[in-house]
C-alpha cells in the first residue's frame, strides 16, 4: 500500500510520503477549477494530520479566491449536510475513511453534497491530469474564511425532523468510535435523542487503538464487552464515520451487510410505500434481495463506490439504498452513506419491534459473506486475473460491469481492483462460510 490513490472517491496517500504541498496543491486548484462559484466547505475526521492538511486546503481555496467554511474534526456525511446547508459551490472531507493510520485524504463534495458520479469526475479528472487549475487571485480577492462550529448539531437536527427520534426507548448502547469523528457526532446525536451512551476508545485524537475498518477481526474488545450482557445493542464505526455495523446483544458481530438491512427494514416498514426502490452495489449481501421482496421494492444493483450508488439512486428516485459495507444512504436525510442515520434506524427498529438485535437477524435467511484481498498492483496482472476468472466460469451466469462476478443459485463470487488501494478485492456469498471460502479460494488460485 505504497501508491498515491486518486478515483471518485478522491486522493488517499501515506501522509509524508504522498500528502505533501507539491500534491495536494494542484489537486485542490484543479477540483476549484471544475466546481461552480460559490464557497466551499472543508471538514475531516481525526487523523493526525487533519490540523496541517485542513490549513493547507483551506489556504489554497483562499488564496484562489473562495471563500471557505471550515466545520471541524467532523463525519464525512456531516460535511455533505453542510455543502447543503450553505448552498457551497463544493466541500472537500479530509479523511482516508477506512486506510490505515498512516494515510490520509480528500474526499471531493460536490454542490448536492454527493461525491462526484462517471461523468463528472471524468471532467474533473481531465482537468487535474492536464495541469488545468483555478488561478491564483489579486491581493484584494482573496477568499474569507469562516468558522462553523455548529456543524454536528445541525447534522443532527436534519436527523431529528426526519425521523421519528421520540420514539426511541431508553436502550442501553456502547459504541466503538476509535477514536475518530464519530465520537463527538454520537456525543450530539444522543444529547438530542435523551439516551445514555458508553465509548469505546473515545477521544478524537486519531490515536487508533485497532485498525480502522469496521470489519470482525477488528472488533474483539467491542464484541466481548457486549458478551457481557450489560447493552442491548453495540455499534462500530470507521474514522470518517460513514459506515455503521451492529453488535447483538450477546457479542456477536451480525455482518456488514446485515447491518444495512437491519436498518432498511425499519425504514421501508416505517414509510410503508406501496412501491419504493432500493439501490445497493454488486457486492451487497443477497439478504438485501429479501428485504427488496418482503416490501415489493425494486432492487438495483451498481458498480463499486458510493458515487455510482448515489448517481443511481437520483436516476431512479430510490428510496433508499447503500453500500454492503455498512453504510446507509437515506436521502430524505442526505446523499451520502452516514452512520448517524444508521444509528436511529437501528434502535427504531428495535424500540419498535420490541425484540433483540439477535431476535430480529434470526428471522432473516443466513448467507455468509467472505470479503479477501489480494496484491496485484500492475493494472496489466489485473486485467490477466479478470480475463482468466472470466474464461474460468465461463457458462455461468457473469456480470462484467464492475469487474467480473459470477452468480449461482444461493451464491456468487465477484473479483474487482479496489478504487482505494492497490489491490483487488475478492467477494464471495454462500448459505455457509465454506462454501463461500471455497468460491474465494478458487478464484485466487486461478
Amino acid at each position: 500500500m505504497s501508491k498515491l490513490m486518486i478515483s471518485s472517491s478522491g486522493l488517499r496517500g501515506i501522509v509524508g510520503e504522498h500528502l505533501t504541498t507539491s500534491i495536494v496543491e494542484p489537486f485542490v486548484r484543479s477540483y476549484l477549477k471544475w466546481l461552480p462559484a460559490g464557497s466551499v466547505v472543508i471538514g475531516g475526521d481525526t487523523r493526525t494530520s487533519h490540523d496541517a492538511l485542513t490549513q493547507l486546503v483551506s489556504s489554497v481555496c483562499q488564496l484562489c479566491g473562495r471563500d471557505v467554511i471550515i466545520i471541524g474534526k467532523v463525519p464525512t456525511p456531516t460535511v455533505q449536510q453542510m455543502v447543503r446547508k450553505y448552498k457551497a459551490a463544493g466541500g472537500f472531507a479530509i479523511t482516508a475513511s477506512h486506510n490505515p493510520i498512516v494515510w490520509n485524504g480528500i474526499k471531493i463534495i460536490d454542490d448536492t453534497g454527493s461525491f462526484l458520479g462517471a461523468d463528472a469526475f471524468s471532467e474533473f479528472d481531465q482537468l487535474y491530469r492536464n495541469g488545468d487549475m483555478m488561478d491564483y487571485a489579486t491581493w484584494d480577492n482573496q477568499g474569507q474564511r469562516t468558522v462553523d462550529d455548529k456543524a454536528l448539531h445541525s447534522h443532527v437536527d436534519v436527523i431529528a425532523t426526519t425521523l421519528p427520534i421520540q420514539k426511541i426507548a431508553p436502550l442501553k448502547v456502547l459504541i466503538d468510535v476509535n477514536h475518530g469523528a464519530g465520537h463527538r457526532a454520537d456525543l450530539e446525536l444522543f444529547k438530542a435523542l435523551g439516551i445514555h451512551v458508553d465509548f469505546l476508545f473515545d477521544g478524537a485524537d486519531g490515536e487508533f487503538s485497532h485498525s480502522p475498518e469496521p470489519v470482525t477481526e477488528n472488533l474483539t474488545d467491542l464484541c466481548d464487552q457486549m458478551a457481557q450482557g450489560d447493552y442491548d445493542i453495540g455499534f462500530a464505526q470507521d474514522p470518517d464515520a460513514d459506515r455503521l455495523v451492529i453488535v447483538d446483544e450477546n457479542g456477536r458481530f451480525i455482518g456488514e451487510d446485515y447491518s444495512l438491512a437491519f436498518s432498511m427494514d425499519y425504514y421501508l416498514s416505517m414509510i410503508n410505500e406501496p412501491h419504493p426502490t432500493i439501490v445497493v452495489n454488486l457486492s451487497t449481501s443477497k439478504i438485501i434481495e429479501f428485504i427488496a421482496e418482503k416490501y415489493n421494492a425494486t432492487l438495483y444493483q451498481t458498480r463499486i463506490g458510493e458515487p455510482n450508488v448515489t448517481a443511481k439512486m437520483k436516476a431512479v428516485s430510490a428510496t433508499i439504498g447503500g453500500e454492503g459495507n455498512g453504510g446507509i444512504i437515506l436521502p430524505s436525510v442526505g446523499w451520502g452513506r452516514d452512520s448517524l442515520t444508521g444509528i436511529v434506524l437501528a434502535l427504531l427498529h428495535l424500540s419498535e419491534s420490541k425484540k433483540t438485535v439477535s431476535q430480529i437477524i434470526e428471522s432473516y435467511p443466513q448467507y455468509i459473506m467472505v470479503r479477501e484481498k489480494q496484491p496485484l498492483e500492475s493494472t496489466e496482472l489485473i486485467a490477466a486475473k479478470m480475463a482468466r476468472v472470466e474464461a474460468f466460469y465461463d457458462g455461468q451466469q457473469i456480470n462484467r460491469e464492475d469487474g467480473v462476478k459470477i452468480s449461482f443459485d444461493s451464491s456468487w463470487v465477484h473479483i474487482r481492483p479496489s478504487n482505494t488501494e492497490p489491490i483487488i478485492r475478492i467477494f464471495a456469498e454462500a448459505p455457509s462460510k465454506a462454501e463461500a471460502l471455497a468460491l474465494v479460494d478458487s478464484v485466487k488460485n486461478i
